[in-house]
């Protein structure tokens, strides 16, 4: 039943995935070697750190052919999906210009409350994996921590470490009002579930929503979105 999903015809072909990179290996099986997965959904794990960056750079911009390396600079995936899917397709290939810089905070592949659950749960897991492959190729990885109600804790937080600094991206996330509640209960759920040391947060911090985690003695560092500026430094080119 494996080889039929997956494609291949024989149990080898699988194994030669699992050690390069092969087209074939869409699901990027390979990328599972040292990395230990977790839970009923079998989400790979990452491990904790306590760095914090200095500043923040975009997937899209890090990779670019005008990029320059920034040790101080952790890339982030907070930005539109299609912009990082390619990294999911073939993550070879921008290794090296990740490792340039200081760190990676983990992949943001979109968990909305109304996308099906089955998506949620796939959108997790490459989420993850790509994060923990990072790890076992000797990049400072944070991890990136994305719920879509308590219904997604199972999966979402499954294979995110506690007591280590975790990252969250609020970017958009508070503009409609009627959002803003859900957004509060989800940061606690993150603080009460994995007791984060520090919380790296991509985005605005109005309407209380970091509150509970400054309340009970988290460090919260916040950064701003920097889409405008990258879409400004576009448009002047």
């Amino acid at each position: 039943m494996l080889r039929v999903l997956i494609g291949f015809n024989d149990p080898y072909d699988f194994q030669v995935a699992a050690c390069r990179h092969d087209r074939r290996d869409v699901f990027n099986g390979r990328l599972l070697k040292g990395v230990k997965t977790v839970g009923y959904y079998e989400i790979p794990k990452i491990l904790g750190t306590n760095s914090v960056p200095d500043r923040l750079i975009a997937f899209s911009e890090a990779v670019s052919k005008k990029a320059r390396p920034d040790k101080a600079a952790w890339v982030h995936f907070y930005e539109d999906d299609y912009r990082s899917t390619r990294f999911w397709i073939n993550p070879e290939r921008y290794l090296d210009r990740l490792a340039a810089n200081g760190g990676v905070i983990s992949p943001d592949h979109s968990l909305y409350r109304n996308m099906p659950i089955a998506q949620q749960i796939g959108h997790t897991y490459q989420n993850q994996l790509l994060g923990a492959w990072l790890q076992t190729v000797k990049v400072d990885v944070i991890a990136n921590v994305r719920l879509s109600g308590a219904g997604s804790i199972p999966y979402a937080l499954a294979g995110i470490p506690h007591g280590s600094t975790l990252a969250i991206g609020l970017s958009g996330c508070t503009k409609q009002k009627e959002n803003r509640g859900h957004v509060i209960a989800e940061i606690k759920m993150i603080v009460d579930f994995c007791r984060p040391t520090a919380l790296v947060v991509y985005g605005s911090h109005q309407y209380g929503v970091l509150d509970y985690p400054r309340a009970v003695g988290v460090a919260v560092h916040v950064f701003k979105p920097d889409s405008r500026r990258r879409s400004k430094s576009r448009d002047a080119a």
